[in-house]
């Protein structure tokens, strides 16, 4: 049946994950089968194998790199949209604090499953907008483990919050410690003795009891199975296996990522549906367009207004943890409070929408569901939709680009405007050396014209931007940025133009340097002093 609906829908250039939640829609409504915890736990291992090889492509320094992403953008997401939500469904929508709670904390959560396949699948990841996706949904994995004690402390009120975060606190050592510590070595010892067999079969077992044994440790200590894999991938993702385990589940992934999504249309009660069609319409609507303008105006202080829109869209859906947050919910009692006040007593009134407090897991779940089904017309269309939104701003920044005047002759490039980036101009200006500074945040660029700096707004990573600074011209071009993926392609970039100009770079680690050196590019680290030594690099002292 999957197959025969992805057919047409291939055909109409639909993304075939609907195809999927169609499928498990119409079991549900033909077989009154809605799904078991058993097929749900199994559908769980998509997430898991997705997770898993999201992780082969994250180093641990390149997670290191996206501390920002991970610690500021996460947090500071999850924690205001669990709050307006809460105080949404509290304050204007009349329900219960702990429903209003439930809902604020899964809301918060957007689809690891959806998101990161279609960046995945379209070489989005490496992209600045990929990195704050990839960072936010991480966070949000870490989240769980939160927001399932306060689910705990909220349907039984005799536990102890202090035991609680104490059990919490030894298991997450535990965990941690085992997954990385011994874990590399572990992992890279029996991949060496399962590839000297030289069967297929003995290897791919043991890719699979690496991957399941690092979920199921992480599960047995409270935390989500996909943290596990996608620990365990970035575990091995600098050994020589990683191209090979890559390979061999690829097949895994897609098989239970297809189950995971019918085991997610299964959950719906079409008459249900068809009954509330227009409420759950609206409400959607709303709570998607809150999430996007929520998370937009956290990053457009920290990234270019494209970035900031273009991870708010990714990210507007409800995520697939919520159902188990829904079920915990449902198990407690939670949605049992009466509808007696607020917005959703006031449709229910007047005939727009028609359902009871015990209805509103149900309603909730095809929330989610429909929100997943929207999300992959959004990734696909991601580009479109930001510049009708921005279409003004773009306009201004490509006006900004067109204005670029540059020194003709040994001329120094500075990427990146930064703390660091200043500093190295400020060096630069001292000795009185020509130099040009690029930098893709507009307040950046405001800062430094108000310092009388040479700085020029634009994307460097556009070979179309890049080829207006003479390269061969130049004398040499310093990269202070942070972004290590970035810094790869702004130096491929250069390359392809100029191919013998000197490039220097700061890097974090003696593994950058060593990358970095494969393309001739000097990679400088040092803790103190290092806008001096990019700057004698730069100039051969």
């Amino acid at each position: 049946m999957s197959i025969f609906f992805n057919l047409i829908l291939k055909y109409f250039e639909i993304p075939v994950i609907i195809g999927y939640i169609i499928t498990g829609i119409l079991i549900a409504y033909f077989f009154h089968f809605y799904g078991s915890a058993t097929l749900s736990e199994i559908a769980e291992f998509g997430i898991v194998f997705l997770m898993f090889m999201i992780g082969l492509e994250f180093s641990f320094d390149r997670l290191r790199a996206m501390k920002q992403e991970v610690l500021l953008f996460g947090i500071l997401q999850v924690v205001f949209t669990s709050l307006v939500f809460f105080c949404l469904a509290y304050f204007l929508f009349g329900l219960s604090s702990s429903i209003s709670l439930v809902i604020g904390m899964s809301f918060s959560l957007s689809s690891t499953a959806i998101v990161l396949k279609f960046f995945d699948e379209n070489k989005q990841l490496a992209s600045t907008h990929g990195k704050s996706v990839v960072g936010i949904l991480i966070l949000q994995d870490i989240a769980v483990i939160p927001i399932l004690i306060i689910l705990a402390l909220v349907s039984n009120k005799d536990l102890s919050l202090g035991n609680l975060l104490l059990k919490t606190l030894i298991s997450g050592v535990i965990v941690f410690g085992l997954l990385l510590l011994p874990g590399k070595k572990i992992a890279s010892k029996i991949l060496k003795l399962a590839a000297k067999s030289k069967i297929d079969e003995i290897f791919m077992a043991t890719v699979l009891l690496i991957v399941l044994g690092s979920a199921a440790l992480s599960h047995a200590f409270g935390f989500s199975m996909s943290l596990g894999a996608f620990i365990a991938g970035m575990v091995i993702s600098k050994s020589r296996f990683k191209y090979r385990v890559e390979s061999d589940l690829s097949h895994f992934r897609d098989i239970f990522l297809a189950l995971f999504f019918i085991t997610v249309g299964m959950q719906v009660d079409l008459s249900f549906l068809i009954g509330n069609a227009f409420g759950i319409a609206l409400l959607l609507f709303f709570v998607m367009t809150i999430k996007t303008l929520l998370l937009y105006g956290i990053l457009k202080f920290f990234r270019s207004n494209q970035s900031a829109l273009k991870t708010a869209l990714s990210l507007a859906q409800i995520g697939e943890f919520s159902f188990a947050i829904f079920v915990s919910a449902s198990g407690a009692k939670l949605f049992n409070a009466p509808l007696d006040s607020g917005i959703l007593n006031f449709l229910q009134q007047r005939g727009i929408i028609e359902f009871y407090a015990e209805d509103i897991h149900q309603f909730l779940v095809i929330m989610v569901v429909f929100s997943m089904i929207v999300t992959p017309f959004i990734l696909k269309n991601l580009t479109n939709i930001v510049e009708y939104f921005l279409r003004k701003s773009i306009v201004e920044e490509r006006q900004l680009e067109a204005r670029v005047e540059i020194p003709l002759l040994n001329h120094i490039l500075v990427v990146g405007y930064g703390s660091l980036g200043s500093s190295v101009v400020s060096e630069l200006k001292r000795r009185g050396l020509d130099y040009v500074a690029i930098d893709r945040d507009i307040t950046k660029v405001d800062m430094g014209e108000k310092r009388r700096d040479r700085v020029i707004f634009g994307d460097i990573s556009k070979k179309s931007f890049l080829e207006k600074f003479h390269l061969d011209e130049a004398s040499s071009v310093i990269i202070t940025i942070d972004d290590t993926s970035m810094i790869h392609v702004i130096c491929e970039g250069i390359l392809e133009i100029a191919p013998n100009i000197d490039i220097i770079a700061k890097v974090d680690s003696e593994l950058q340097e060593i990358e970095l050196k494969d393309l001739n590019v000097i990679g400088v680290n040092a803790q103190s002093e290092i806008a001096g030594l990019l700057v004698k690099y730069a100039t051969k002292e």
